[in-house]
């Protein structure tokens, strides 16, 4: 991620993990995550072990690619937000005191 500053990186790997871990154990995800385990135990029953072998490295190998292509797009919206607050920032600024945030009188007619 070109001009992302690592600290910022790691920041978000490290939210990342904890978000993960609270969903993990979320009682909303139990279900999936039981009926995920319970695929796994009849692969390992049908797969020799071989074919064990390489849908471990396949599957490790897509779990990192989707872990990189989160992380990208959470950096991403972190950052997107993070500008969309400048510009609005930047537009309200402009705005006389008394007209912001709805608070403009109104001529009222006659």
């Amino acid at each position: 991620m070109d001009g992302v500053p690592p600290w910022l990186i790691q920041a978000v790997r490290n939210r990342i993990d904890v978000i993960g871990q609270r969903m993990h154990a979320h009682p909303r995800h139990k279900a999936a995550w039981k009926q995920a385990s319970e695929l796994l135990e009849q692969l390992n029953k049908t797969f020799s072990e071989e074919q064990r072998r390489m849908f471990c490295e396949w599957e490790d190998q897509m779990a990192f690619q989707e872990s990189v292509e989160k992380e990208e797009m959470y950096v991403r919206g972190f950052l997107d937000g993070f500008h969309m607050y400048a510009c609005l920032d930047e537009l309200t600024s402009q705005i006389p005191d008394g007209e912001r945030f709805g608070n403009a009188e109104t001529p009222h007619n006659s």
